[in-house]
């Protein structure tokens, strides 16, 4: 079994683990909470992530909470947290607030992270409720640990950040792409929208719903279902529908994981960073899947940045393509199925 750098530096530390009721969240990457040892162990994921959904043979079955939010509920028979720190600061200080506010004072927290993602500064943002220290570090990556000795506030309408366009109100939380600005590749793919389009569309990792919400807005007769594999995005963009008075089917969906019907039109402004790492499987995933969603004559178009060329993927699994916008940032291709 690989583990992460992350999940490394705790099993250095694994016996002290054994005795205790660890709760896992955050940014978890590998499979270590089915391996270490422990009284009990639970397991919060805020991504649709099949490796725990999906599988059951383990060693140490972790009890799985599947939601964006924990609650006292949750983590009342637990007294040891263990937390991955994301690359965003913005989204672990929201989970970590949602967390500290639920757990009992008293309860260990064990803090891991690369020292790229700025694991650093949670000593700093903790430093009301709790005084973190550093336990060991190695591989690149730290863990702090502390005692929680005050409790936190979590109000959750308090997160959402509002931006304006063109007279769209879009939501976003914090760890949602689209969370400081409205980003420019979404923008450059959304100008190509028009009142010509129609039918079915699905949109592929919605984030805080900007591209649907557009597309809605140009197209009302359009019926968009649209998916992410974050329980953070799913709340934005349907809380940037509601804003904007808009209609469409939200849904949490790993690509097409959760998708068994056919669409005129898929659009995307697809990621090309897992977390710190740059990952290009996701758009060669939506890319040649897409044929399997798409209807008789239907369309792929997405958005990616100027310098990536999908020339190649597109000809073996579309009829033809072209880009039909183009920056010297950004590029968006429109690939036909017939």
């Amino acid at each position: 079994m690989l583990f992460s750098q992350n999940s490394q530096i705790i099993l250095r530390h694994q016996n002290i683990f054994k005795n205790k009721k660890i709760f896992f969240s955050g940014n978890i990457q590998d499979e270590l909470p089915k391996y270490l040892s422990s009284i009990k162990t639970g397991l919060h994921l805020s991504i649709n992530d099949n490796v725990y959904i999906n599988k059951t043979q383990n060693i140490n079955k972790p009890n799985i909470y599947y939601n964006l939010l924990v609650s006292e509920k949750v983590v009342k028979n637990y007294n040891t947290l263990i937390y991955y720190w994301p690359k965003s600061k913005s989204e672990a200080k929201f989970q970590l607030y949602n967390l500290l506010s639920c757990f009992s004072i008293g309860t260990e927290i064990f803090i891991v992270g690369n020292n790229s993602s700025g694991v650093k500064s949670s000593i700093k943002i903790l430093e009301k409720w709790t005084k973190l220290k550093k336990l060991d570090s190695a591989k690149h990556s730290i863990l702090f640990s502390g005692i929680l000795k005050y409790k936190t506030k979590f109000i959750l309408k308090n997160f959402f950040k509002t931006h304006i366009w063109k007279d769209l109100y879009i939501k976003c939380l914090p760890g949602v792409f689209g969370y400081k600005k409205i980003d420019l590749g979404s923008q450059m793919l959304a100008c190509t929208f028009s009142k010509n389009i129609h039918g079915e569309i699905l949109d592929i990792g919605c984030g805080s719903g900007f591209l649907s919400a557009y597309l809605l807005k140009k197209s009302p007769n359009s019926f968009v279902t649209m998916i992410d594999n974050k329980e953070s995005a799913i709340l934005s963009s349907q809380e940037t529908l509601v804003s904007n008075q808009l209609k469409a089917q939200v849904l949490s969906s790993n690509l097409y994981s959760n998708i068994s019907n056919k669409f005129d039109l898929i659009i995307s402004n697809p990621p090309f960073h897992d977390d710190l790492k740059v990952n290009f499987n996701i758009i060669n995933n939506i890319i040649i899947d897409a044929v399997k969603y798409l209807k008789y004559r239907g369309e792929l178009r997405f958005v990616v940045n100027s310098c990536f060329n999908y020339d190649f993927i597109l000809k073996k699994n579309f009829k033809k393509f072209s880009i039909i916008n183009k920056t010297s940032l950004y590029k968006v291709y429109q690939a036909l199925l017939n």
